[in-house]
């Protein structure tokens, strides 16, 4: 309201045309949006989210949807979409992680040695990453895919999807949104292509495209993408990359530091 000078009413924001709206939400990012008994989900991104009051695996474990089939993942370098192309991945440091990690977790200390334990070697941008890519993806999606799973009535079917584009330098890596040209087999369209493009410069592997995208439609077709069940068991997840690897609770570790 003190942006676009109105009074703090629904009926005087109702007055203000759309682009007077965009205009303003710019002035607006760097708000920290936590409160003492939240965190911000967005982790300072953006100063406007739309927010369930009940998150999807509560209301799963409770039984929404427990007749419905479910496949669900995350790629494997999620967050650096938010940090690459703004030059805040290979600048990042020590402190930033810590940072993110705040943001994003009640207990950050524990969480940064979580990570630093389970990926030896990694720099603090890729540190900062990973603890992005889960706290706004991965967390919540191993969550629900837990609560769906202990539903017997539909299946669960889990991926994470791996493949590297070499855009921005090579940086830009298996980042979010990553596979949707593969699972709508649109790898071709040139806009996604280049130095500066999604996908990149080089040529996606062959099949990875074809393959993803016969995946997805098994599963609307027959409710099995065409690998194992997950289970909160053995949490099997489906690695896509050029080869195709399924592995039980991949991501063990980092997934119980968010439990």
């Amino acid at each position: 309201a003190d942006a676009l000078g109105v009074a703090p009413r629904a009926d005087a924001f109702a007055e203000i045309p759309d682009d007077r709206l965009v205009d303003a939400a710019g002035a607006l990012a760097g708000l920290d949006l936590r409160t003492p008994a939240h965190r911000d989900p967005l982790l300072g991104l953006s100063p406007f989210s739309l927010v369930l009051d009940t998150q999807p695996a509560t209301s799963v474990a409770a039984g929404a949807g427990a007749g419905t089939d479910l496949l669900i993942g995350t790629n494997t370098e999620e967050g650096n979409l938010y940090l690459v192309p703004v030059d805040r991945y290979t600048t990042s440091d020590a402190r930033d992680v810590d940072a993110t990690a705040a943001r994003a977790h009640p207990d950050p200390a524990r969480l940064v040695g979580t990570y630093r334990a389970a990926r030896p070697g990694a720099t603090p941008g890729e540190l900062r990453s990973a603890i992005m890519g889960d706290a706004l993806f991965g967390a919540g999606s191993r969550a629900l895919a837990d609560a769906h799973a202990a539903h017997p009535a539909s299946s669960t079917h889990a991926y994470e999807f791996a493949w590297r584009s070499q855009a921005l330098d090579g940086r830009l890596g298996a980042t979010h949104t990553m596979e949707l040209p593969f699972v709508f087999d649109r790898t071709g369209l040139p806009e996604l292509r280049g130095p500066g493009g999604l996908l990149g410069p080089d040529e996606p592997p062959a099949d990875l495209a074809a393959r993803t995208h016969a995946a997805w439609i098994r599963f609307a077709s027959t409710g099995n993408p065409g690998w194992d069940a997950y289970d909160t068991r053995r949490r099997t997840t489906m690695r896509i990359d050029a080869e195709w690897t399924p592995a039980d609770d991949p991501r063990g570790a980092e997934r119980r530091a968010w439990s």
